[in-house]
């Protein structure tokens, strides 16, 4: 595979990655309809590994520590929740 990333707004995808040891490569920010709380697209970087995780995730055929993985969604939530309060956001400003 080439060296793309993986976007996805779905938290619960995204902590189970992240229990299962795939790197965030980044979160990407955006206002989307009328939310006033930025969404966050969770970036990992692609190969077959993710990809195949990600079809069993969707199949449901996937296991993970429910304690590492709930303190996992807490994090991200906490980091898109710290984006929007951040004095310096460019969500913070007024237009």
């Amino acid at each position: 595979m080439d060296d793309k990333n993986y976007s996805t707004r779905d938290l619960t995808l995204a902590a189970t990655l992240l229990t299962l040891d795939f790197n965030l490569v980044g979160i990407d920010y955006q206002h989307e309809g009328t939310k006033t709380m930025p969404v966050g697209y969770f970036q990992f970087k692609s190969n077959s590994s993710l990809e195949d995780t990600i079809q069993k995730y969707w199949s449901r055929d996937l296991a993970v520590e429910p304690m590492l993985f709930q303190g996992n969604v807490r994090a991200l939530k906490s980091q898109i929740h710290n984006q929007f309060k951040s004095p310096t956001s460019e969500f913070n400003k007024s237009e």
